[in-house]
């Protein structure tokens, strides 16, 4: 007997969830996830080099005020 499309997709979505899940489980992939931030010390020295100092980006309006400084900043990072 031939199963239809309608349970072979279901069966299908089934097992990539479940596929997707075992992959998420593994955490040692993501130990080095936000060692390379531009924050602190590290934003700091860069941005020093542009005139600025690290204090900006604690103020979210440094999107507003500052952007094309931090933006160069990174850029050198």
């Amino acid at each position: 007997m031939f199963a239809s499309s309608k349970t072979v997709t279901a069966l299908a979505r089934r097992e990539a969830v479940r596929n997707s899940t075992r992959a998420m489980a593994n955490l040692a992939a993501y130990e080095d996830f936000g060692k390379n931030v531009f924050t602190g010390k590290v934003a700091d020295d860069y941005l020093k080099k542009h005139g600025a100092s690290g204090a900006i980006l604690k103020d979210p309006a440094w999107t507003v005020n500052h952007a094309d400084t931090v933006a160069n900043a990174v850029f050198d990072w």
